[in-house]
């Protein structure tokens, strides 16, 4: 890079938003709504913004597996890294092709979305998503990378360090800081690495085997075997506290061939056919469901027309109430709570209103008779997928233990109307005719939004329980429920 190059280089993510063009800008406020509210007053307030933590993390659950596995590498790389380096921590030794192929697509997605900025040669991960991915002893990487030998060995003293050079073969140097490098420039190059490791008895190699792909801490007692001294008088493992070890990054890489991922994810996993119908056999199998999920919505309202089941005193059904319902329509539990929870968010039923409050029809139940029934179709199935209310967790319990209650509080889920269009987008990218292989459904959802809801530990703090499960079971639960209202037929 020439000097005019480098000083016209974007020096922070407010420069690199500066010389972006409305189309550009446009993008990333689309991929990034968030950023957008309040408007912000100029571009160094979006930057700001940008990099704020819950904004980032927001980012991150948007993007698929692969184009976070790419933002994992570039936080294990170099700061800044070249597109040279973060291709070498994707493809390994090897050069995947598939990864080759797919990785300009993810470094592009990565920098529309601001998470990634600079040139080529001096790509930058933002700050706070470094952060947030970069491996520590509290949060490992999702690599299973610890850390370099600059970092595992600051604070040890000079002579230990020293003492290390000495035991691989490299002279003795008049600082710290130039033994540490040239220790991880030993470390980093693969003819010398081999030829370091060939050294060593297989029972130390058993070791490294098993802390390569992480996590890569291990315990040691104060006066450890000669297996294990072998690998720490080279600095093959270095202490990071007492009795506690760790190997170092450039070591790991080079045991790894190179690559920051086990199973690097490129190409998205192809929803799979489970069986093929005459599309006339599903037309007629889905209009005829579409006529039976109006006589049950029907059913239900006439059952509750003068008044049906007693709300509770905390809002919802009663766990009777909802098994009556049950047997009046004949139908299992889980569906009968579909059916009620759908004809409440089409404002068909609703409280009465009275000391003695009671669900019951609502007047909108009489317009809804009087339409032709396509009509009155459409504005259920419209309700299903547009409704945040979701009746699959009827039955569980809440963040307080309380039972989660037909009609009641805290059934909304957000995700729920972002996956429902997203299964029927799948759905309808197969043949004519053919029915989804459930889990094909289910991996592919998990491969775009790996981190959707609270994600891993690291980004939404300790203890947050993973909602991809969640989002699993909604897809699960639109299936079936897709079927009911036929949306789909066979």
């Amino acid at each position: 890079m020439s000097t005019e190059e480098k000083s016209a280089a974007p020096r922070s993510l407010a420069e690199a938003l500066r010389v972006r063009d409305d189309v550009s800008l446009a993008a990333l406020l689309r991929s990034r709504p968030d950023l957008i509210t309040p408007v912000p007053t100029d571009l160094t307030q979006l930057a700001t913004r940008a990099g704020t933590r819950a904004s980032v993390v927001r980012a991150l659950e948007r993007l698929d597996r692969f184009a976070l596995q790419t933002a994992e590498a570039l936080a294990v790389a170099p700061d800044p890294a070249s597109y040279g380096e973060l291709l070498a921590l994707m493809g390994g030794d090897e050069q995947d092709p598939a990864v080759a192929a797919a990785l300009p697509r993810a470094a592009a997605l990565l920098r529309e979305q601001a998470l990634v900025w600079g040139a080529d040669d001096r790509l930058r991960l933002v700050r706070t998503a470094r952060e947030l991915l970069a491996p520590s002893p509290q949060h490992p990487s999702p690599t299973g990378l610890g850390p370099t030998v600059r970092e595992a060995t600051a604070g040890m003293s000079p002579g230990r360090i020293q003492d290390i050079l000495a035991a691989v073969g490299l002279p003795s140097t008049h600082d710290a800081v130039s033994a540490v490098s040239a220790l991880g420039g030993l470390f980093a190059d693969r003819r010398r690495m081999a030829a370091l490791l060939a050294e060593l008895p297989w029972e130390s190699r058993e070791v490294l085997d098993r802390l390569v792909w992480g996590p890569p801490y291990g315990q040691v007692t104060h006066d450890p075997a000669a297996h294990l001294r072998a690998l720490l008088d080279r600095g093959l493992l270095l202490p990071t506290a007492p009795g506690t070890v760790v190997l170092p990054r450039e070591v790991a890489l080079h045991l790894r061939a190179g690559r920051a991922h086990r199973a690097p994810e490129p190409v998205p996993p192809q929803v799979e056919a489970a069986a093929t119908h005459r599309p006339q056999v599903v037309d007629a199998t889905a209009a005829g469901q579409a006529l039976a999920a109006l006589a049950t919505v029907d059913e239900l309202l006439k059952e509750w027309d003068e008044g049906g089941p007693t709300v509770l005193r905390a809002g919802g059904l009663s766990v009777r109430d909802l098994k009556r319902t049950a047997v009046a329509l004949d139908v299992p539990e889980p569906v009968a709570a579909f059916w009620v929870e759908l004809a409440y968010g089409a404002g068909l039923i609703a409280s009465d209103g009275e000391a003695e409050e009671r669900y019951a029809a609502t007047p909108a139940y009489d317009e809804w008779r009087e339409l032709p029934p396509a009509e009155r179709w459409a504005r259920l199935a419209g309700t299903w997928l547009t409704a945040t209310r979701t009746p699959g967790v009827v039955g569980g319990r809440d963040a307080k233990d309380r039972t989660l209650s037909a009609l009641g509080p805290n059934l909304d889920r957000s995700a729920a109307p972002e996956v429902r269009h997203r299964v029927l987008a799948l759905l309808a990218g197969l043949p004519e005719g053919a029915s989804p292989v459930a889990e094909s459904v289910l991996a592919r959802l998990r491969w775009e939004r790996p981190l959707r809801g609270p994600q891993q530990q690291r980004a939404t703090g300790a203890g947050a329980a993973r909602e991809d499960d969640l989002r699993s079971r909604i897809a699960r639960w639109t299936l079936s429920e897709a079927e009911l209202l036929g949306v789909t037929g066979r």
